[in-house]
């Protein structure tokens, strides 16, 4: 007859031993949700307690999302605490409202504010944070993120240990854990939308992990020893992509295409998914990767994200990021000169009281008239619509055509100030002044502009 207390007791310090779980450890916080796999996990926890010299505390975050249900949860959670002498921490949130306001998925919002939870919990890593992540949910993770498209880091499942989280059972099954269950008397409450195939997890579980357990009965400890091994691979892949960015750098955020290209095209993805997360927390396509890696043997620009960019220009390779938070109007008055900081850039504005003779042509482009002024003039970033004309050759080209035709990198082109009255462009950073506002031999109520970034 199967002992399943003793082999999930065994796994359990298996898993400490193997993974330093305990070492320099006070306390540990248990995400506690009331299900079969946190009760065990709370349960050993708390047997253990003495002989590996931590203090056990639970902690139980009601959604909001199951109503009634969710309080029959909390209710458990709590009841079960005060039996086991276990302090019990709760916190309730509006899941599906927050989801809202931060522009995510339920899932996405329950997870993140889960943590975050569990991590206040914490004041430093001598805390630990316990989660009931088992074998089979790392299979899950595994197959998931296999079908979705993934690199090593995605078959390499769920991290045993990651920063102060730790995951005691993640060598159990979940047969082991819910015999484990029964035969310590233990009661559990069972979440209604794990019952459901809705959810691409639950239907992983109820219907792929089943027959792949028919064609081998072995199947969870060969896919958790896969997604060690994985993770072994991918950790040597990082630190050596660490040092190659480092010997590719040039300058911050910048590297030597030649160097990268003489990497082994693997190596050379990882050191761009590597760059590429400095400037944001999603991930690369396969398809993008070899785009990016098409563009390092020659010049040129490239969008991964609405946001985010790569450029590749005399054998040097940057991501870059396009941010729409710019600086608002700034209104100006014409009778008081002065400088004006916007977006990063200086704009300097004086009265001109100089001999128009022989003036400058640089100074020339930067007067404006200011009785061709039309109501209030600001500085402000480019808007949809707004047109320069040149003075000497009378064409007319919108500021996007503009930017383009002259060079201006795209993360700057949102940026780059723009002197404005009520009809529209007075004048442009790097360009001058529109021919509308330019001067006349006839000009009397003379400013100059000029800028600096």
């Amino acid at each position: 007859m199967t002992n399943y207390t003793e082999i999930v007791k065994a796994k359990f310090l298996s898993a400490v031993d193997k993974y330093s779980m305990f070492k320099n450890t006070d306390s540990v916080v248990v995400g506690f949700s009331g299900g079969a796999d946190s009760v065990c996990l709370l349960h050993i926890l708390k047997s253990f307690e003495k002989e590996l010299s931590y203090n056990v505390s639970a902690a139980h975050l009601n959604h909001g999302i199951r109503g009634d249900e969710a309080n029959r949860d909390e209710c458990f959670c709590r009841s079960f605490c005060e039996t086991n002498d276990v302090v019990f921490n709760v916190k309730s949130i509006d899941c599906i409202s927050l989801a809202k306001e931060h522009n995510e998925t339920v899932e996405e919002c329950g997870r993140r504010e889960r943590y975050a939870f569990f991590k206040s919990l914490c004041s430093d890593n001598t805390q630990k944070i316990a989660t009931a992540h088992n074998a089979n949910d790392n299979a899950e993770t595994v197959i998931f993120n296999l079908c979705r498209g993934t690199a090593l880091k995605g078959i390499s499942g769920i991290p045993p240990v990651r920063d102060n989280i730790i995951r005691p059972l993640i060598l159990c099954s979940r047969e082991e854990i819910e015999g484990y269950c029964s035969e310590n008397n233990l009661s559990f409450v069972t979440d209604s939308t794990n019952l459901s195939d809705e959810y691409t997890r639950n239907n992983i579980r109820h219907n792929v992990l089943p027959n792949l357990e028919k064609i081998n009965s072995s199947y969870l400890g060969k896919i958790t020893e896969f997604s060690e091994y994985a993770s072994d691979l991918s950790s040597y892949m990082t630190d050596t992509a660490h040092k190659c960015l480092s010997e590719a750098s040039l300058e911050e955020g910048i590297y030597n295409t030649d160097y990268l290209l003489s990497l082994h095209k693997t190596l050379c993805f990882e050191c761009i998914v590597i760059a590429f997360s400095r400037y944001s927390d999603k991930s690369i396509t396969r398809q993008k990767l070899e785009e990016i890696y098409s563009l390092l043997s020659r010049k040129g620009r490239l969008q991964i994200y609405a946001d985010v960019y790569c450029e590749v220009l005399k054998n040097r390779f940057r991501f870059f990021k396009h941010s729409d938070n710019v600086d608002n109007k700034i209104f100006i008055d014409l009778n008081n000169g002065s400088d004006y900081s916007f977006n990063g850039y200086s704009v300097k504005i004086n009265s001109y009281n100089n001999n128009l003779k022989n003036v400058n042509k640089k100074v020339l482009d930067n007067l404006i008239d200011c009785d061709k002024i039309k109501g209030n003039i600001y500085i402000s970033s480019r808007t949809s619509g707004d047109e320069f004309t040149f003075y000497d050759r009378k064409v007319t080209k919108s500021l996007k055509k503009l930017f383009n035709e002259i060079g201006v990198p795209i993360e700057k082109r949102e940026k780059l100030p723009v002197l404005c009255d009520d009809d529209g462009v007075v004048w442009v950073f790097g360009v001058g002044t529109n021919s509308r506002c330019r001067i006349s031999e006839a000009a009397t109520n003379i400013i100059m502009v000029t800028g600096e970034e």
